[in-house]
C-alpha cells in the first residue's frame, strides 16, 4: 500500500529521511517493498500483513506505529463537528440492516448545500501519490479520509435515494427534494435477478450471494466495493448522504470474486475491520467536505450497530516474556510500551491484565503481547546468548532410517523421487479392475477425479508415467506413499507402499530384467539375502510372461510387473512400463543393519554371457546358484538379462535364461586362459543336470 512520507511526517514529527524512513520501518514492523519521489513528495510502498490492515492500512495507523516506537505523539486530525443547521438527521434518513452478520455497524451523516467542483491541488496532489483519480472535491475528500483513517467511506446523493408515500392504497416511489417523512437505506442481500449500473459505467448481474446497499427499491451501491451510477453524486447535487459502515469480510470477499472488482475499499473490508472506528471516519469525512464543498452538516448521525464489538483481556506475565525474549527487561518500560500502544493495562500482582484495542485483530494470545514488547525494546538490544537447556538423544526412528537409505539407492540407480496425489477416480479403478467396494469414497470431493481415497498407489504412478512419455523418451520414478483401503470392519485400513517404475518408448524384454537388477540391488543394501522371484498367476493389468512375485523366507513380500499391453494402449501409454510395489512394512520388518564394504576393484572386469534352456518349473536363482557355487571367488556379480521363449520352447516346456558374468580379481589382471577354464567348468556343471547350453 502507498503512503505519503510528508502526510506521515504532518501526523508524528520525526527527522528520517525517506530512505532512512524506509529502512526504519522495514526492520521494525513493516517491510518498505518501495520508494520513489512523486512531486515535493516521496512515496513509499508498504506491505501491509492481512492482520493488521485493520489498523495500519491508513496514515494515521501508520503514524501511530511510529509513534508508539519512537516515543513521540501523534497529532489526530480535526473530526469535532460543529453543526451548522438546527435540522436532524434522524428526521431525514434512517437506516436497516436486514442481517446484523452482514453489516456489524452502518453509520451515516446528512449534509445539505454542498457545492460539487473540483478538488483543492493539496488534496490532488496526495490522492495521486497514493494512485488515485481526482474525481471531484466530495469524492475525493471521501477517498482522503479512506487513505488517512483506512476506513472506506462512500457518498451518496441524497436527492437521487427513492423513498416510498402511500397513495391512495397504492405505493409510489419517489424522488421529491421535500421529504414528509425520512428515505430509507437498507443493507440487504440483493434479490435474484436484480441489476446495478456501477460508476464505472458497468451493468452487474446481481444474486442473494451478494450484499447491496438499496433504497426502498432498487440497488444503489454494492456494499463495500462500488457505488451505483444512478445515486451517485454530480455536478448538480447538493445533499448528499456520507456512509461509515463495517461489513463481513468473507461476503465481500466472495462478492469481489464473483462480480471480478477488487477495489481499495473491499481490499480493506475484506482482511476486516474495527466497527468502533465507523462514527471517527465519518465525522472526520463532514468536516473535510465542508471545508472543501462547503455546506452545512446535519446535527447526529444515523447508526446501526446492533451487536457492539468489545474488547478481549489477556494475561500478560513479564516474568514469562523474559524468558521469551531473553532480557531482563523493567516494570516501568512495561507500563510506558503499553501507554506508547494506546493499550489498557492493570496490574494483578506481579502481572497486568491488558486490554488491545478491538483494531489490533493480530493481538490474541499473550504470546503476541511479547512480540510487542520484544519491538519496542528493539531487537538490536536483545543480547545474543547460547540456550540453556538439557540435550537428549532423539529415539531412532527405524521406519525413517530405512526410507532414507532406500530414497539414497534408488537416487543412486538413477531414479528420481515422486510424490503424486493420493486421490482417484471411479473411472480408473474400472480401469485397473479394482473392486470399488474396497475404495474409501471422499464426503466432499473438489472433483470427479479426486472422489477416492487410491486404493492401489501403484495405478498413480503408472498414469503419470503414461503421461510423462508422451514428452521423453524414458522414465525412471519411485515414491514411498500410503494407500487407502476399506476393511471388513467398515473402517480405513492405510498401508505404505515402495513403488518403482522403469518406462521406456523401445519395448524390449531386457528392461524387465534391468528393473529386477535395480531391486537386487535394493536388498543387498538393505542386508536382505535369498530374495527369489517366481511365476505370478496372471493378473489383470500385468503382462502375462513378465510378472514376477518376489519371495523372501518363503512368503510374497511384493511383486515386480510390466503393465500389460492392452491396459497400456487403453490409458495411451506410448512405451513399455515396468513397476514394481512392494508394502513398506515388509522392507522394514526384513531389513538388516549389516552391511559389507569392498572397496572399488583395481583390476580390469572381464564379462562373458551364457545362455542356458531349462524347463519351465526351473527358477532363475537355481540356475544362479549353480554358476556362482561354480564360478568361486573371481565370479564378483550375476546378472540375468534375458529372457526368452518362443513357441517351439513353449512346446517343449522350456525357457532361455541368459546371463552376464563378471569376473574380477583384487590383485592381478585375469587372462583370458584363467575365465576359459572357469567357464568350461560352469558349462559342464550346467549340462550335468540336464541343461542345454546355447552358443
Amino acid at each position: 500500500m502507498k503512503f505519503s512520507y510528508q502526510w506521515l511526517k504532518e501526523l508524528v514529527p520525526f527527522k528520517e529521511s525517506p530512505e532512512a524512513l524506509a529502512k526504519f520501518l522495514t526492520m521494525r514492523v513493516f517491510e518498505v517493498e518501495g520508494l520513489e519521489k512523486a512531486g515535493d513528495d516521496h512515496v513509499l510502498d508498504i506491505k501491509i500483513l492481512p492482520n493488521r490492515m485493520a489498523d495500519a492500512s491508513g496514515h494515521i495507523g501508520m503514524a501511530r506505529e511510529i509513534a508508539s516506537l519512537k516515543k513521540s505523539k501523534i497529532q489526530i486530525p480535526n473530526h469535532k463537528q460543529i453543526p451548522n443547521t438546527k435540522l436532524q438527521t434522524k428526521n431525514f434518513l434512517r437506516i436497516t440492516v436486514e442481517d446484523a452478520k452482514d453489516c456489524s455497524r452502518y453509520s451515516a451523516r446528512v449534509m445539505d448545500g454542498v457545492k460539487i467542483g473540483p478538488s483543492p491541488a493539496w488534496m490532488r496532489a496526495r490522492l495521486s501519490a497514493c494512485g488515485l483519480q481526482s474525481i471531484n472535491n466530495v469524492v475525493d475528500a471521501a477517498n482522503y479520509v479512506m487513505l488517512e483513517t483506512g476506513q472506506p467511506l462512500h457518498v451518496f446523493d441524497f436527492d437521487k435515494i427513492k423513498d416510498v408515500e402511500m397513495t391512495n392504497d397504492k405505493l409510489q416511489i419517489t424522488n421529491k427534494s421535500q421529504n414528509p417523512k425520512p428515505k430509507t437505506i437498507r443493507v440487504r442481500r440483493a434479490r435474484k435477478g436484480e441489476r446495478i449500473t456501477g460508476l464505472d459505467d458497468k451493468t452487474y448481474e446481481l444474486n442473494p450471494d451478494i450484499l447491496v446497499i438499496a433504497d426502498e427499491k432498487n440497488p444503489i451501491a454494492v456494499a463495500g466495493i462500488k457505488g451505483g451510477r444512478e445515486s451517485g453524486v454530480s455536478q448538480n447535487t447538493t445533499r448528499i448522504v456520507l456512509e461509515s459502515a463495517n461489513f463481513d469480510p468473507v461476503v465481500i470477499r466472495r462478492t469481489a470474486q464473483a462480480l471480478a472488482l477488487r477495489t481499495d475499499a473491499s481490499m480493506r473490508f475484506q482482511h476486516g475491520l474495527d466497527p468502533n472506528e465507523t462514527p471517527f471516519a465519518l465525522d472526520r469525512l463532514a468536516m473535510l467536505i465542508r471545508k472543501v464543498a462547503g455546506g452545512a452538516i446535519l446535527s447526529g448521525m444515523a447508526d446501526r450497530y446492533p451487536r457492539k464489538a468489545t474488547q478481549h483481556a489477556i494475561l500478560f506475565r513479564p516474568a514469562y516474556a523474559e524468558r521469551m525474549i531473553g532480557e531482563k527487561i523493567s516494570t516501568g518500560f512495561y507500563r510506558s510500551a503499553f501507554a506508547r500502544l494506546g493499550w489498557t493495562a492493570r496490574s494483578k500482582g506481579k502481572d497486568f491484565v491488558i486490554m488491545p484495542p478491538h483494531a489490533r485483530r493480530d493481538i490474541e494470545i499473550e504470546e503476541d503481547i511479547v512480540e510487542e514488547i520484544a519491538r519496542l525494546f528493539d531487537y538490536q538490544n536483545i543480547r545474543p546468548a547460547m540456550p540453556e537447556t538439557v540435550l537428549a538423544t532423539g529415539e531412532k526412528n527405524t521406519a525413517l532410517f530405512w526410507e532414507e537409505l532406500v530414497r539414497d539407492a534408488l537416487v543412486g540407480a538413477g531414479f528420481i523421487e515422486t510424490e503424486l496425489y493420493q486421490f482417484s477416480s471411479a473411472e480408473e479403478h474400472s480401469t485397473f479392475g479394482i473392486d470399488r467396494q474396497t475404495a474409501v469414497a471422499l464426503e466432499n470431493p473438489q472433483n470427479p477425479q479426486m472422489a477416492y481415497l487410491t486404493p492401489m498407489i501403484a495405478l498413480r504412478y503408472v498414469l503419470s508415467t503414461a503421461q510423462n512419455l508422451r514428452g521423453h523418451d524414458t522414465v525412471k520414478i519411485f515414491g514411498i506413499q500410503k494407500e487407502f483401503r476399506r476393511g471388513k470392519d467398515g473402517g480405513v485400513e492405510e498401508a505404505k507402499k515402495l513403488v518403482i517404475v522403469s518406462a521406456h518408448k523401445d519395448a524390449k524384454v531386457e528392461h524387465f530384467y534391468a528393473l529386477k537388477g535395480v531391486l537386487d540391488t535394493l536388498w543387498e543394501c538393505l542386508g536382505l539375502h535369498d530374495v527369489a522371484y517366481t511365476e505370478e498367476a496372471p493378473h489383470v493389468f500385468a503382462h502375462p510372461h513378465r510378472a514376477a512375485a518376489i519371495i523372501h523366507d518363503g512368503k510374497k513380500i511384493g511383486a515386480l510387473r510390466e503393465l500389460h499391453p492392452a491396459l497400456a494402449e487403453k490409458i495411451k501409454a506410448r512405451g513399455q512400463i515396468l513397476f514394481a510395489a512392494i508394502p513398506f512394512a515388509e522392507i522394514a520388518k526384513r531389513a538388516t543393519a549389516e552391511s559389507e564394504y569392498r572397496p572399488v576393484g583395481k583390476f580390469p572386469a572381464i564379462t562373458r554371457d551364457i545362455a542356458i534352456v531349462v524347463s519351465e518349473d526351473i527358477r532363475a536363482d537355481d540356475v544362479t546358484n549353480v554358476v556362482e557355487n561354480t564360478g568361486g571367488a573371481l565370479l564378483t556379480d550375476t546378472d540375468l538379462f534375458d529372457y526368452f521363449q518362443d513357441d517351439a520352447l513353449k512346446a517343449d516346456g522350456e525357457k532361455s535364461l541368459a546371463f552376464h558374468l563378471i569376473f574380477q580379481s583384487s590383485d592381478r589382471t585375469l587372462t583370458d586362459v584363467e575365465i576359459d577354464a572357469i567357464m568350461q567348468k560352469i558349462t559342464a556343471d550346467l549340462k550335468e543336470r540336464g541343461w542345454d547350453i546355447k552358443a
